[in-house]
């Protein structure tokens, strides 16, 4: 809807000096009515770039211009001005019909009938071209002048091209801001600038509009055939405003504006993109404290070894936002999935916790033992409890501590035709898991492993967290959604957990394999403007796919005593 700022920031006692680039919205190009005149190009938007000293937590004015809109049989409008503090850069000059082109930051282009180009305004832009006079098939109008080069004029039918603009790389890639429109002619139609801007009409042909967020002129609008009819010159383009501090320094905007950040070598980089009125404001400010969204799920369970082990219960599941602090080194650690048990009668094994910062988040418990000389059987207790084994009444682990999964579920009595030969699954964070079904003669079904929870933290939504199913000679358990491993089933063994899930592994049936437990995971989403250093033991990877923010997922840690810190 406005302009371009782009700003470089030194930091000072009194604030910050800030060095700037403010660009407006691009002019709209000219249209025609029927007949052979035809409407220049619009203006680039003014350009500005200088510096001001900036004061911290003041709120400054910011206001990205729009760009003017095409004409249709009629002269285009004039971009929008762009404003920051006390700096304001005008909108580009329209294109126009048979008249001359409009004033502003760049001029717009001259219609036909030797109209001249707009003036630009001194130290902001350059002036449009002129048309040439009007001709059956000599008509042809001027470029409007962009902030490196003035308008083309037209000549015998082929249009003047639209001015230059000037190219920053001030967000890490060198774009060009404000290009003028390409003019209108009757035989060659005029380019937009440097490519920005928007290209002109040839004949009854479409004017292009300016590129969004570069500032850029609108071309102009050719001759319609139809009796009544118009051609319409294409709009300007709005602005965008770039800022660029030091990492000691943080921006917040005004809830009616637009951007995303990044982080570009030793500066905080905003992108803004449009503000909704022009009373939107940045304000300044040390940077200290932010809002880390995570996800931290532990390690999961292994399942149980014998006949009729229980599944392995999920790695504990948390997420919240932690207020994190910049330059402080917080503790990261993912759980390893626990290792499948391989002696007979042997309960599975507790998966390893994970942590983030003072957030603990415990790791699954193993699946109960099964089958003779199972004394006990029962599933141990985690962050979600393994399932019971066999051969003896079993009861499922105990989700511990509250708030991070479910219980397992209950395994049956050897041989009785109730319950017998058959494991519970593993608790999963969003649901207890399954008991071991019951049958009038033969084996029963192994209980399912609880389902996990769905996170969309990295803008997919994915399960975590699922237990794992429980064994039976006739049908096992299945995994839980979100990683977790089915059972056994008479000659085939359990499934593992699936890795970076915290899935619980699959019991095990007669000795053939227990599941182990799937690896957690930590998942921190931070301002994109945020920056984090992981040492050295951390394996991680970036998104950048989320608007707005970084996402950082860490799916494996060498020690106990590895960090993250923010900047």
């Amino acid at each position: 809807m406005f302009g371009a700022l782009d700003f470089f920031f030194t930091g000072t006692k009194a604030g910050v000096t800030a060095t700037y680039l403010v660009v407006a919205g691009g002019g709209g190009g000219g249209g025609q009515a029927n007949g052979n005149q035809m409407g220049g190009g619009g203006g680039g938007g003014g350009y500005l770039s200088s510096s001001l000293s900036a004061p911290l937590n003041t709120a400054l004015t910011l206001t990205i211009g729009g760009g003017g809109a095409g004409g249709s049989n009629a002269v285009g409008t004039v971009g929008s001005n762009s404003v920051f503090s006390t700096i304001t850069s005008l909108g580009g000059g329209y294109g126009g019909r048979n008249s001359l082109g409009g004033n502003g930051g760049s001029g717009g282009g001259g219609g036909t009938g030797s109209f001249s180009g707009g003036t630009g305004t001194s130290g902001q832009g350059n002036n449009g071209g002129s048309g040439n006079a009007s001709g059956t098939t000599t008509s042809a109008s001027g470029g409007g002048g962009g902030a490196n080069t003035v308008g083309g004029n037209a000549v015998l039918g082929v249009a003047g091209n639209g001015g230059t603009g000037i190219a920053n790389n001030i967000s890490g890639t060198s774009i060009t801001y404000a290009d003028g429109g390409g003019g209108a002619g009757y035989t060659s139609q005029g380019t937009g600038g440097s490519g920005n801007g928007g290209t002109g009409s040839v004949g009854a042909g479409t004017a292009g509009s300016g590129v969004t967020n570069t500032g850029s002129g609108g071309g102009g609008g050719g001759y319609s055939t139809l009796v009544g009819g118009a051609t319409i010159g294409g709009s300007g383009g709005s602005g965008v405003v770039i800022i660029s501090i030091p990492k000691a320094y943080i921006a917040t905007f005004s809830a009616g504006v637009t951007y995303t950040g990044a982080v570009v070598g030793a500066n905080r980089v905003y992108t803004i993109t449009a503000t909704s009125t022009t009373s939107e404001t940045v304000t300044f400010s040390i940077a200290s404290t932010f809002s880390a969204i995570y996800l931290l799920v532990a390690g999961g369970g292994s399942g149980g070894y014998g006949g009729g082990g229980g599944g392995g219960g999920a790695g504990g599941y948390l997420t919240n936002t932690l207020s994190a602090s910049i330059n402080t080194a917080y503790t990261i650690t993912v759980g390893a999935g626990a290792a499948a048990p391989t002696s007979y009668g042997t309960a599975g094994n507790n998966g390893s916790d994970s942590y983030f910062s003072t957030i603990h988040s415990y790791g699954g418990g193993g699946g109960g033992n099964g089958g003779y000389p199972n004394t006990t059987g029962s599933g141990k207790n985690g962050g979600s409890g393994g399932g019971g084994g066999t051969y003896k009444t079993t009861t499922g682990g105990t989700a511990t501590p509250s708030g991070q999964g479910n219980n397992g579920g209950a395994g049956g009595v050897d041989g009785a035709a109730s319950t017998g030969d058959a494991s519970g699954g593993g608790g999963g964070a969003g649901a207890v898991g399954g008991n071991s079904g019951t049958v009038g003669s033969g084996y029963p079904p192994a209980g399912n492993g609880g389902v996990g929870l769905a996170s969309s933290i990295t803008g997919s939504s994915v399960y975590y967290a699922g237990g794992g199913g429980g064994a039976s000679n006739i049908t096992a358990g299945t995994g839980g959604t979100g990683g977790g491993g089915a059972g056994g089933q008479g000659s085939s063994g359990a499934v593992s957990g699936t890795a970076n899930t915290g899935g619980g592994g699959g019991g095990d049936w007669n000795t053939v394999a227990a599941g182990a437990g799937g690896s957690g995971i930590a998942i921190i989403k931070v301002p994109a403007e945020i920056g984090a250093t992981f040492s050295g033991g951390v394996t991680y990877t970036t998104i950048t796919s989320v608007s707005g923010y970084t996402i950082y997922k860490v799916t494996a840690t060498s020690t106990t005593s590895e960090t993250v810190t923010f900047s």
